[in-house]
């Protein structure tokens, strides 16, 4: 009987390929198809029961969800930017309310980063404030790109969590 690592393990060795081309052809970026694919065999190992007959429906639904999360955070991300521009097309100054939101917000993630492990704010930090990608930021810690991508999902996750709550 095969365990659910074992099943985890045969479905990223058959279906992972397929499952990047299917995700970048939905969203047009490779790397961001990889990124979409690794995320989507993290959540598949928070399942518990897997068998090697449902594995593949699972891992194309769970893809196909993160890349539904992932189209309507860039249309939502559009809006922002646009009513953004608008606001600074209209007013090009900044109004106090608004500096004031911003710096708070920008408070609220900084305490919020020094409740993380110190490994995964590295990651995090890197990546948010740096702007690096998982190899560069691979490359500049000397750890895996696993490791990486597993730091940065936590981080964002407990991220985001507290600024939900917070906002």
């Amino acid at each position: 009987m095969l365990n659910k690592e074992n099943i985890i393990q045969y479905a990223y060795e058959q279906y992972q390929s397929a499952l990047v081309a299917y995700a970048s052809t939905r969203i047009n970026s490779l790397q961001e198809a990889e990124d979409i694919v690794q995320d989507a065999f993290i959540r598949l190992m928070g399942y518990d029961v897997i068998t090697r007959e449902t594995v593949k429906s699972l891992c194309y639904t769970i893809v196909n969800n993160i890349v539904i999360d992932r189209i309507r955070r860039h249309y939502k991300r559009q809006e922002v930017n646009s009513y953004i521009y608008d606001m600074e097309v209209s007013s090009p100054v900044l109004t106090p309310e608004q500096v004031a939101v911003f710096h708070d917000l920008a408070s609220q993630e900084r305490c919020l980063m020094a409740s993380l492990s110190p490994s995964t704010r590295r990651v995090y930090e890197k990546t948010r404030i740096e702007g690096l990608n998982i190899a560069e930021i691979a490359e500049q810690l000397n750890i895996s790109t696993r490791t990486v991508e597993c730091h940065q999902f936590k981080a964002r996750k407990a991220i985001r969590e507290e600024m939900r709550r917070i906002i």
